[in-house]
């Protein structure tokens, strides 16, 4: 995700293609959720010409409990769309839509680099209810880093059939998992283990570490 905010040119292509969502959803503030939405919060709000803010992560460890949740532009009354970074569960953007709605606010869409819902477990019905616009799916992800030369095509196989199909732990198609020249597993695959099979893939990237 760094590596997009990090090129000017592609975070001002990714502010455009978000400005656009913001306005066929007619939302009047973009708001960043800390910490991974913020840059690409402000940049879509720059682009849509639109006021910025951006809602902290509740109970996040070093904040006071008396801090205001949201920062910036004033939000109250105000259509919002949430920027973040990416999508699983739901359960981040359930909590921050509540922290919105708790200072009158409402989120009506979200924003995210990364749509990972098709592999989540569960998604919260929050999430799955609020319109959506993601840059790219996480299986899209692992298919380009496979074209790219970056993922194993082999893991790359069993890695989607791993997510897809809801591998148990006790599996042993984990034991077909090959080992890469770096030992660990690369990190396409280790981004996938909050999603399926969460302590076996740990495993195997340690032990084979």
């Amino acid at each position: 995700m760094e590596s997009a905010y990090a090129d000017p040119q592609l975070l001002r292509d990714l502010g455009a293609r978000g400005g656009r969502f913001a306005a066929d959803i007619g939302v009047e503030i973009v708001v960043g959720a800390e910490t991974a939405g913020v840059p690409l919060a402000a940049s879509i709000s720059l682009a849509a010409k639109l006021p910025f803010a951006f809602v902290r992560k509740p109970g996040y460890r070093g904040h006071e409990i008396d801090e205001p949740p949201v920062r910036g532009a004033d939000v109250a009354g105000r259509r919002v769309l949430l920027v973040d970074d990416a999508i699983s569960t739901g359960t981040s953007v359930e909590r921050f839509a509540a922290s919105l709605a708790g200072v009158g606010a409402e989120v009506v869409g979200v924003f995210v680099l990364v749509d990972m819902r098709d592999v989540a477990d569960t998604v919260s019905p929050v999430a799955a209810a609020l319109p959506t616009d993601a840059v790219s799916t996480y299986l899209q992800v692992l298919d380009l880093a496979t074209a790219n030369g970056l993922l194993d095509p082999t893991l790359h196989k069993l890695t989607v059939d791993a997510m897809v199909n809801r591998w148990s732990d006790d599996d042993p198609r984990w034991d077909l998992m090959p080992v890469t020249a770096d030992g660990p597993l690369p990190l396409p695959l280790r981004e996938a283990c909050p999603f399926v099979g969460a302590s076996k893939l740990a495993d195997i990237g340690d032990s084979r570490g």
